[in-house]
């Protein structure tokens, strides 16, 4: 078993805002019976983002679910993994990807070559690969991507401070309309609601009927709410105070083309604002890995 610890002299973050990163790479034989590395040896306590990868020589139904092996084989993996989900640590493998594959037809081929990640490490991890060019092994080449940061763009998702709710100062009637559907009408049984009605003697279906009612409720809302739809060039800091500082900066350049008397205000505007953004960036980003620190440490 080797393991190899990152880290910076300067003791600035490694990942994200970890200061070392470990990587831990294992052959584990099996000797009568017995693994030569156990696994609360492989799989420690780490604080920190772990990696480890390597040729476990056991099967487990996860990964190879078409296998059909003894019930010995499957307790003795079950109980390696065990300990490694325990520690943290989870397969990250395509199930039914097989990285073992011989020559001869007769072997079946096989999944013995795992890929572990601990939490600490999982929302960095990118991609998981076998596709590279075959190195004349038995053993598929693995290939992991590991981003140096956490940085998920947004999923497209209801905008729902831009729902249209009065037309003219009005109510919308057309979200009005659909929501008294969904609570039904109590004058001769015009239609019945769709909003499910707890009974007093079933108060045990309370929570359930309050969220089958709250998640018809933002289905009928959601389709009035335009969708925001993020991309890599989002800026997460983005403010709209910045936005207001922007467009005073460029009112304030332009009437300081029409009139010179105004090119003093201009020039103070011109460093306002980019002042403002750097401020702005910095703080959002300090308070991102401080929350990252907190939720992972």
């Amino acid at each position: 078993m080797l393991r190899l610890v990152s880290s910076r002299n300067d003791e600035r973050p490694v990942l994200g805002g970890f200061d070392s990163f470990s990587l831990i790479n294992t052959y584990n034989r099996q000797v009568d019976g017995i693994n030569t590395v156990k696994a609360a040896d492989l799989f420690t306590d780490d604080f920190h983002p772990s990696l480890v990868v390597g040729d476990l020589n056991i099967h487990t139904l996860y990964t190879d679910p078409t296998r059909n092996m003894s019930s010995t084989k499957r307790r003795k993996g079950e109980q390696y993994f065990r300990v490694a989900r325990l520690r943290g640590f989870a397969i990250i493998n395509e199930p039914g990807v097989y990285i073992r594959t011989l020559e001869n037809i007769n072997d079946r081929p096989s999944v013995i070559d795992y890929t572990l990640p601990n939490g600490q490490l999982a929302d960095f991890v990118k991609t998981w690969k076998t596709n590279i060019p075959h190195t004349g092994s038995y053993h598929t080449a693995i290939v992991t991507s590991i981003t140096s940061a956490l940085y998920i763009t947004a999923r497209p998702s209801p905008n729902w401070g831009k729902i249209t709710w009065k037309v003219e100062g009005k109510p919308n009637t057309v979200i009005e309309e659909e929501v008294k559907k969904l609570i039904g009408s109590m004058v001769d049984n015009e239609h019945m609601a769709s909003f499910k009605c707890t009974r007093e003697t079933e108060p045990e279906s309370v929570v359930d009927n309050f969220n089958f009612n709250l998640s018809l409720l933002i289905h009928t809302i959601k389709k009035h709410a335009l969708m925001k739809r993020p991309c890599r060039w989002s800026k997460p800091w983005w403010t709209p105070e910045l936005t207001q500082f922007r467009k005073d900066f460029m009112c304030a350049a332009r009437k300081a083309k029409m009139d010179p008397t105004l090119t003093q205000d201009a020039k103070i505007k011109k460093k306002t604002y980019p002042s403002n953004v750097k401020r702005d960036k910095a703080a959002h980003w300090r308070t991102f890995l401080e929350n990252a620190k907190k939720n992972n440490v």
